[in-house]
């Protein structure tokens, strides 16, 4: 089914899961985290790559797992900064063969060993992938887009941040996910600025637990998000105890989540790097409020 319809009857949860880094060509692992996630009963579980693409050959594989084993609505990623076309069209092919509808199309990162000549790109934005797509396969693939509260750390404003996301929706972006962010009034001006423009696909949230200060530093740095000024008092009060930390950051997303709900978000989308025990922490803590998003 595609999300697109989903998001027709109501507001979706949904996870995000990537191939193992470690001994990338055993992906097994990662088949206890879905087995973990799946007793959540999300409406969809999207599958990204791992760091620079290393492992983009599993995400076909591991998104069919999820749609024809455990029978969850999966969502591709695809990258396209260096890719060609006829290796974009293979994969929408593949993807296919496994009745796989829904591919969240993105441009992806430069590689950063080497400088690319953007005139020799068959892609150089994610809209050139959403309309390739779209032109290839008709009436084929739910294609969603990523979207920033805080401006993609490339845009020079929030306002041509904007245009941009508008000929993204325009190309073929039926639902967007967000970036992560800590501050939930980056989500809500994002939503208002998006609407006043014309853009009216639902806008999911993305929203990330972080569980030690280490990597939340490093996260808000390569995302280019800041940290509340609560958060990072949190931060600087218990860095030191890795127990404190995780439940700081399981505590921070989930009052994230139910201010969310509160204000009648199009949906919750949490990267839960592979680790199911802290979604399960979180819907553990507010299984009510969750309901509540649907007005079960």
């Amino acid at each position: 089914m595609k999300i697109s319809e989903i998001l027709k009857t109501k507001a979706t949860l949904s996870f995000e899961v990537f191939p193992p880094k470690q001994n990338a060509e055993n992906i097994t692992s990662i088949y206890h985290t879905i087995d973990e996630l799946s007793k959540l009963h999300p409406d969809f579980i999207s599958v990204t790559y791992g760091a620079g693409g290393s492992t983009k050959g599993k995400t076909v594989e591991i998104a069919s797992k999820i749609k024809n084993d455990y029978h969850i609505e999966a969502v591709a990623h695809m990258t396209c900064i260096t890719s060609q076309k006829e290796e974009v069209k293979n994969i929408c092919t593949q993807l296919k063969h496994h009745h796989i509808e829904n591919i969240l199309a993105l441009r992806g990162d430069e590689p950063k060993d080497h400088i690319i000549d953007k005139t020799t790109l068959d892609f150089q934005y994610a809209k050139d992938l959403h309309q390739y797509i779209s032109q290839e396969f008709p009436n084929t693939f739910c294609l969603s887009g990523a979207c920033y509260p805080e401006v993609h750390q490339e845009a020079a404003c929030f306002e041509d941040d904007l245009k941009a996301l508008k000929e993204k929706v325009d190309a073929g972006a039926e639902y967007l996910i967000t970036q992560i962010f800590f501050d939930n009034q980056y989500y809500y001006r994002l939503v208002k600025a998006a609407r006043n423009l014309g853009i009216q696909v639902p806008i999911i949230a993305g929203i990330m637990p972080v569980t030690n200060s280490k990597s939340l530093l490093h996260t808000a740095k390569m995302c280019g998000c800041s940290i509340p000024y609560q958060l990072s008092t949190m931060i600087e009060s218990y860095y030191r105890y890795p127990n404190a930390m995780k439940e700081i950051g399981i505590n921070y997303a989930t009052h994230q989540i139910i201010d969310l709900i509160t204000n009648g978000v199009d949906g919750i989308h949490i990267y839960t790097m592979n680790k199911p025990e802290i979604a399960q922490a979180i819907f553990g803590s507010i299984p009510t409020v969750l309901k509540e998003l649907n007005h079960e």
